[in-house]
């Protein structure tokens, strides 16, 4: 395994404080694109944030917003789903913050119909895995065949930690159209941490290139589409990432 000494960067990449207003601004005047996401799975972004981030005025030139939202559609879900985050997993997707995610998806929809702008809801359940790779490889900065100790580190509570098995085990991405992937349901207990493709998790990798993919196609707008988990230990090739979206979209 190879450690990064530091951060992963990209050329294109401006990583910009929230205090820096007038930053922020200018570059929400020039950009087509915005993508939102946060990974905690008992809160969503407040509503004052993105009426702030996709002001009409601000945003001149926006023509897509993606956000990732979670599976809301209760499938595979309940006490065993419940118990799992409380006893094995914090991050465990359980539906209970439903509401709360469906007012966010009707505020992000109707501030980008404010700004002329199509969405697309990318969906998730429970988040697994996620680490950057070796800024050397050139084609792929997302999965890499050398992971990041660094990332591992955070949540390693064992000699090896179930985060980098899953990143080693799950690298395929499956692709379902709508609110339709279920949870765990009575297996919930056992794949909280699990390191095998499961019903009800995502990998963060998979979601993260899935949204950015997803502002190619005329087909993703205004849709919503859910990311699961397939083993392997390969990546989507860029004929495999087409013919998800064609059998998706």
């Amino acid at each position: 395994m190879q450690q990064l000494s530091e951060p992963l960067t990209l050329p294109n990449l401006e990583l910009v404080p929230a205090s820096d207003t007038d930053r922020v601004e200018e570059l929400l005047s020039t950009t087509d694109a915005i993508l939102m996401a946060t990974d905690d799975v008992d809160s969503v972004i407040n509503e004052s944030i993105i009426n702030y981030i996709l002001d009409n005025e601000k945003c001149n030139q926006l023509k897509r917003v993606v956000t990732m939202s979670r599976n809301l559609n209760g499938s595979g879900m309940g006490l065993f789903v419940s118990a799992s985050k409380k006893a094995a997993n914090a991050q465990v997707w359980d539906n209970s913050n439903k509401g709360a995610y469906q007012s966010y998806e009707a505020n992000v929809k109707s501030a980008a119909e404010k700004c002329n702008a199509d969405w697309t809801i990318v969906r998730a359940g429970t988040l697994k895995g996620g680490s950057v790779g070796d800024t050397t490889n050139e084609d792929s900065l997302t999965y890499s065949q050398y992971l990041s100790e660094a990332y591992y580190e955070v949540s390693k509570t064992d000699i090896i930690t179930w985060q980098l098995l899953f990143d080693c085990n799950v690298r395929g991405v499956k692709l379902n159209k709508g609110d339709s992937l279920p949870g765990p349901g009575a297996k919930a207990v056992f794949t909280a941490t699990g390191s095998e493709e499961h019903d009800g998790d995502t990998g963060r990798c998979g979601l993260a290139e899935a949204m950015v993919r997803s502002l190619e196609l005329e087909e993703a707008a205004n849709i919503d589409f859910g990311v699961a988990t397939v083993a392997s230990r390969e990546i989507p090739s860029e004929e495999e990432w087409t013919r998800l979206f064609q059998d998706c979209l």
